[in-house]
């Protein structure tokens, strides 16, 4: 929070223990909450700048900040971005995976993934408080998911080493009977 003080005049003001009367300037205290951090980026020309030397991941970067909603949101499927953008699927694919690996986006669902408000975002301070607010969400999710899919991974695992065992004590069992029927 940021305070700023402004002189707006002069007044009269009497002393109550001697009744003498002092000029005193008046000031008016203005506080008020400033975002800091920032640059102002003028996004088309910024982009028609750089896309002389831009390459396909780049030009889509753009074409994400571009196409995203107010709410930090880009609500398009792979196939549609591809078919938006002229880029091939796979680049789409490979690009859309880096750019969630780095926390630039996350995916909430198949045609629903939301930009960092940490790292861009358009809009009021409470909109972005907001934005972030879901953007946290949808990671949470994520890390449950990766933690559903760590258990299922062990539980693969145990299944397939209960598979092993089986397989190790039926060929015991027929190895003991061989060997028991040698002996009679």
């Amino acid at each position: 929070m940021r305070k700023r003080n402004k002189v707006v005049g002069t007044t009269s003001y009497i002393n109550r223990e001697t009744g003498e009367i002092k000029e005193m300037e008046v000031i008016e205290a203005d506080i008020y909450e400033k975002d800091s951090n920032f640059y102002k980026l003028f996004l088309q020309d910024f982009i028609s700048a750089l896309d002389l030397i831009a390459n396909k991941k780049t030009k889509l970067c753009y074409w994400i900040l571009t196409n995203m909603n107010r709410d930090n949101m880009l609500l398009y499927s792979y196939r549609q971005i591809a078919d938006k953008t002229g880029i091939s699927y796979g680049i789409v694919a490979d690009t859309m995976k880096t750019l969630q690996e780095a926390d630039f986006l996350c995916r909430q669902s198949s045609n629903c993934y939301i930009i960092n408000p940490g790292i861009l975002f358009k809009g009021t301070y409470q909109r972005r408080s907001i934005a972030l607010s879901k953007y946290y969400e949808c990671e949470q999710g994520k890390k449950l998911s990766s933690e559903e899919k760590r258990l299922q991974d062990i539980q693969k695992s145990i299944a397939k080493l209960q598979r092993q065992e089986k397989r190790i004590q039926k060929g015991l069992d027929m190895a003991k009977s061989f060997e028991e029927s040698d002996n009679a």
